[in-house]
């Protein structure tokens, strides 16, 4: 299954630079960044994006509170031997793509943990390690 996940990917080409097209589904779009991916032996780090059709509105620590955003980008690490994730950081945008203002920025200490069996998970997983394969 992971094979034909990363040849949607390729079909769907890239978005813009070396942004590709991970995933869709009902509240946004996965882009993952193919020209980020490092390896180190099973471990893998790559730049993903979601971008929402709708605004998105969240409360987030003071002195920023609640914050109305259209798209954020992570630094996910993977480990792909074992099927584990973690972000290592976050950032919040105004505008889509990762556009408009940086809202909000935070880094991450954050165990690993297992991936989710939720479709857009597994296929950012996927992503990052199959085309992080040298």
């Amino acid at each position: 299954m992971r094979k034909f996940i990363v040849l949607v990917v390729f079909l769907a080409g890239p978005a813009w630079a070396d942004w590709f097209t991970v995933g869709r589904n009902a509240e946004f779009t996965m882009y993952g960044d193919a020209s980020s991916i490092q390896r180190n032996g099973p471990l893998a780090t790559v730049w993903v994006m979601g971008d929402y059709k709708v605004t998105q509105s969240k409360k987030f620590p003071p002195p920023l509170l609640w914050m109305n955003f259209d798209s954020v980008k992570e630094l996910k690490e993977l480990d792909c031997a074992r099927g584990l994730h973690r972000t290592l950081k976050t950032i919040i945008y105004s505008g889509h793509l990762a556009k408009g203002d940086v809202l909000y920025s935070y880094g991450s200490n954050a165990e690993f943990a297992p991936v989710a069996r939720a479709e857009m998970d597994i296929a950012q997983f996927n992503f990052g390690c199959e085309l992080g394969k040298n």
